[in-house]
This record gives structure tokens, sequence and C-alpha cells, in this order.
């Protein structure tokens, strides 16, 4: 199976975000990456405004992502923060770098991750929930884990399949090998105020996939709204 041809290109930034356009094939993303937790608050608030009013019933779905630098379970027992926060709106992704490891955006998710009319898809959802309740308060109120939702939407195709990873299912739709090494992401980049291109690339790709997929498991005929940011 063939690999992805991807790629990145910094468009610019400052000393509080970069933006970067990430192509993995024909396909583009863009990146916007900070440490500042007022910058995050503007982006997350941004989204809450496209279902502000309530009486148009209008759903958002959102990719959530979050890295460790170790494996996921031992994170939520230990209660670290992660090394990034990633949330992706059609091919918009925020990365937050949680640098340093106490300066966890929790004021700045609060309501977003709360609100009403958002529902939030990712992988090993359950893990990263109780992780935003258990560390920091946080209640995560609509959220779907991707390979449950595929077994729901299609169980012809994965109803037999449990604990699909993001790169399984990647493969199993793109036929193309989606992979990263194994140190895109250690303890290491805690001392960096700046992520590497690479854990910028990966960062933004997992999320990204993450929507591609949510779009297409959703099985409620409630998400009406498809706005580009």
């Amino acid at each position: 199976m063939k690999s992805f041809n991807i790629s990145s290109i910094c468009l610019g930034g400052n000393d509080v975000e970069e933006v970067f356009d990430v192509e993995c094939d024909n396909m583009h993303c863009i990146a916007t990456v900070t440490s500042n937790a007022a910058r995050l608050m503007d982006s997350v608030g941004y989204l809450c405004q496209l279902v502000s009013n309530p009486n148009t019933g209008a759903r958002l779905r959102v990719s959530m992502d979050m890295i460790w630098d170790k494996p996921v379970d031992d994170a939520v027992a230990e209660l670290d923060p992660p090394v990034t926060l990633q949330f992706c709106y059609e091919h918009f992704c925020g990365i937050y770098h949680v640098n340093p490891a106490d300066n966890f955006p929790a004021s700045s998710l609060k309501n977003f991750l709360n609100h009403d009319n958002i529902d939030f898809f990712g992988f090993e959802m359950n893990y990263k929930v109780q992780y935003l309740r258990r560390a920091h308060d946080l209640v995560v109120k609509n959220w779907f884990d991707i390979p449950s939702e595929a077994r729901l939407s299609n169980p012809e195709r994965f109803g037999d399949k449990v604990d699909l990873s993001l790169q399984e299912m990647v493969s199993m739709d793109f036929s193309r090998e989606y992979s990263k090494a194994t140190d895109v992401f250690q303890s290491s980049c805690r001392r960096s105020s700046k992520l590497s291109t690479d854990q910028v690339i990966y960062a933004a790709l997992d999320c990204y996939f993450a929507y591609k997929f949510a779009v297409r498991v959703s099985i409620s005929s409630s998400f009406r709204l498809e706005l580009v940011l």
C-alpha cells in the first residue's frame, strides 16, 4: 500500500501563533498553532457563534484530539496534561501547544465543550472525556467515538471491527498508509516553545482525518450546518 505524499508550508505567523498549509496528496488542511489561551478562546468562540441561534436547530460537528507523550490510559490515570489539543472544522484545524505543562486552557474551553449544539467526534474519546472531567472539571456535553459510530452507520463494513485506530480507518477509506514515527511526540517537546514541523503536520492531520470520518459516520439527520470558515 502506498503512503501519502505529505508536506507543509508555513504561511506566516508571529510571537502568538503560526499558520501552516498542510498538504496530504491533494487534500489541504490549514493549521493554526498557538500556545496562547486567548487566541484559542477566539477560535472556539467563533465556532460557538456559528450555532448561536438555538431556534435554527443547527448543529456543528467538530473533531477533537489530544496527544500525550505517553500512552493515553497512563496519562488519564496520572492526570498528566497532553502535549497538544486539536480541534478541526472543515479543513481548518487549531492546535494548542500545552506549554508549559500547567498552562492548560480550561477557562477557554468551558463553554465550548459544554455547548448544546456542538458535537465532538474523535478516537478513544472515552479516555479524553474522562481526562478533561477529572483533571480540569470540564464537561464534554455531546461526544461520539468514531469507531463506534462507524459500526452503527455501516454495520456491514465495520460491524465486526473493534477498536479501530485512526491509521486503520485511513488505510481502509483512502487505500493509503498513514504512519508516523513513534518518537514524533516525546516528553522533550515540553521544553520547546514551538512544535517541530513533523509535530505540526501530524497533529493537524490526525484531527483533519478525524473530521472527515465524523462527517461520514454521522447517522443523525439533525446535522444541517455545513459552513465554511
